[in-house]
């Protein structure tokens, strides 16, 4: 579980630094999946913050799942 939770939170965090990079440099549309959602059109940025704060949070629920499992046995 705690392998399926780290990968989450590198691909949140990854989308949401590469995007905020990405629209701070003025590049063009990429493999960043805010520029291509429709509905996210004019809160990229925003979203992208969001995207980092969930990563976060995920790779916080990792280490607590991790730390919990070992206090078990």
């Amino acid at each position: 579980m705690k392998e399926i939770l780290n990968g989450l939170s590198l691909l949140f965090l990854i989308q949401g630094i590469g995007g905020l990079i990405n629209h701070f440099t003025d590049g063009g549309k990429s493999w960043f999946l805010v520029n291509y959602i429709s509905a996210f059109q004019g809160w990229e940025i925003l979203v992208d913050i969001l995207l980092i704060v969930i990563g976060g949070m995920i790779g916080l629920l990792a280490m607590k799942v991790s730390s919990s499992s070992k206090n078990k046995y």
